[in-house]
């Protein structure tokens, strides 16, 4: 049974804290929109300074090298984990509130550098960069490829986090090919996912004009109309999910100056946009209200 514990900024993946109100701070500064991180996967932080233990069970070389890892927090030892197939046994307790167990210590790496790269405001502002720098971007985003629902799944979490605020790894992230393999979840029966691979794919889209545009021919839009009427998930706070898809529109149909590009517009029109948004209008969250008021009236100015 390995037990590992460490000092960190923020809890393991199980406590739940509303995020909403951050995620759109500033967000109508005129100049380039700040990323935002998926509410989805925020909450499963909070940021009281605790240990942090990960208690599993496995034998094998590969668990051996990823405790080695742990301890010294070494980013390239966690990247060359990420192809491990050795299987995790079991875990003392969830790690997180709707992603998957790892199964097998790549996965578990793969969790460490998102954990990492949750932190990283507080924390190491600089661990981002490192996680990309140690070549952790690819293998992550090759995650997305598998048919192991616990790597996708970690790999939309930790490409949320590794994304939001961090120019050159969305960067990184779309040259991969990222962005038609997240576009698969938009639509997932998880709630959580569907909200944190839109949030991540919205930053991709904010850092080229040619990537929203890519984004847009895939379906892009459709998906995130579609998401505005996501049903309650018991793990997610619903307001924070509803205010996310009302952003993750709004960011994509504007430019940075908050200017509204008429051709998008017209596609949430058409895909249904207003009669969600008018439904949205009614909910108790203030800032839902609000949001979803300001996404109704720029939709009006091209009909």
């Amino acid at each position: 049974r390995k037990r590992l514990q460490r000092h960190f900024r923020s809890s393991a993946w199980a406590s739940a804290v509303r995020m909403g109100g951050k995620c759109c701070t500033d967000r109508k500064d005129v100049g380039k929109k700040p990323d935002r991180k998926s509410v989805t996967v925020s909450n499963a932080y909070d940021s009281k300074k605790r240990a942090i233990s990960i208690g599993y069970n496995a034998k094998g070389d590969d668990a051996e090298k990823f405790d080695k890892a742990f301890e010294a927090n070494d980013l390239k030892a966690f990247v060359s984990l990420l192809s491990s197939q050795q299987p995790i046994e079991s875990f003392e307790e969830r790690m997180h509130p709707w992603a998957e167990d790892p199964r097998t210590v790549g996965a578990l790496a793969g969790t460490q550098l998102a954990i990492l790269a949750s932190m990283a405001e507080k924390d190491n502002p600089g661990i981002k960069d490192e996680i990309r720098e140690a070549g952790g971007i690819p293998p992550v985003v090759d995650f997305l490829k598998t048919d192991q629902m616990d790597r996708v799944q970690t790999a939309v979490v930790a490409l949320s986090f590794l994304t939001a605020e961090c120019p050159k790894n969305a960067r990184a992230v779309y040259d991969v090919g990222a962005m038609p393999l997240l576009m698969k979840h938009l639509d997932s029966d998880v709630a959580g996912m569907r909200a944190a691979a839109a949030t991540t794919l919205r930053n991709l889209c904010m850092e080229s004009d040619d990537y929203r545009k890519r984004f847009v021919d895939l379906g892009g839009i459709k998906g995130l109309v579609e998401q505005l009427s996501s049903p309650p998930d018991p793990s997610l706070n619903q307001a924070d999910v509803q205010l996310e898809s009302i952003l993750n529109l709004e960011d994509v149909i504007e430019k940075e100056d908050g200017t509204v590009i008429e051709a998008y517009a017209k596609q949430a029109v058409a895909a249904g946009a207003e009669e969600k948004l008018r439904l949205l209008t009614k909910s108790d969250d203030e800032e839902v209200r609000g949001a979803a008021e300001e996404v109704l009236e720029a939709l009006a100015k091209v009909k």
